[in-house]
């Protein structure tokens, strides 16, 4: 019985363990029509990332019953971040706008983004500051975000700053354990990018002439 017993545990264990991997390709938000120009860039500056204990794929932690974390990260393998601008750019082009993504990494500083994202020749410019965003939790787990939303007109300057910070509920309880992540977790971040570009003092920003 002993033996049965190390035997569940190990196997419990080894199933946290094991890589749980997040598709967050195609997460596709409801936006306003902004009809602009717009380049959009999201620069993580996550304390995981920068401090290079995570990858960029990071998008959170699974928890064992005994609250042990393991990491999660992306299917693709794609930095989260730069799905991020990814899903922003695909949900502003669905509804009219001409929208790219201008790749980042954590190392860049944010002068040298706002510079490539200047040179697109866009009139509309979106710099995202990811300081937090992951998720975590024993029992219900949570989105905990913190973005710093920047908008510029083409030539780099400011129209609006904006931060959205928060810890949203997702799924999963102690009973039934994590529950339907692989769901939940882009439904979540597609809520997030509806939140923030329905937000009135965006969308102001991005409809100024």
């Amino acid at each position: 019985m002993k033996r049965i017993t190390v035997i569940i545990i190990v196997l419990s264990l080894f199933g946290y363990a094991c890589s749980k991997k997040v598709n967050f390709e195609n997460v596709h938000a409801n936006v306003p029509a902004f009809n602009q120009k717009i380049s959009v860039a999201t620069w993580d500056q996550r304390e995981q990332i920068v401090s290079g204990s995570r990858k960029p794929d990071f998008v959170g932690y699974m928890r064992s019953g005994a609250g042990i974390a393991y990491p999660m990260g992306t299917t693709s393998g794609k930095p989260l971040a730069n799905l991020i601008s990814n899903n922003v750019s695909s949900s502003l082009s669905a509804q009219g706008s001409t929208a790219s993504v201008i790749a980042t990494n954590a190392n860049q500083s944010e002068l040298t983004i706002l510079s490539n994202l200047k040179k697109s020749g866009k009139n509309r410019l979106i710099l995202i500051n990811c300081k937090q965003l992951h998720m975590d939790g024993t029992g219900g787990r949570y989105l905990l975000y913190n973005l710093i939303v920047n908008v510029y007109t083409g030539n780099g300057t400011v129209i609006k700053q904006k931060a959205f910070t928060g810890k949203k509920p997702l799924g999963g309880s102690w009973f039934f354990g994590p529950g339907k992540y692989k769901q939940y977790m882009p439904e979540a971040l597609k809520n997030l990018i509806g939140e923030v570009f329905n937000d009135a003092d965006i969308v102001s920003a991005l409809k100024a002439k």
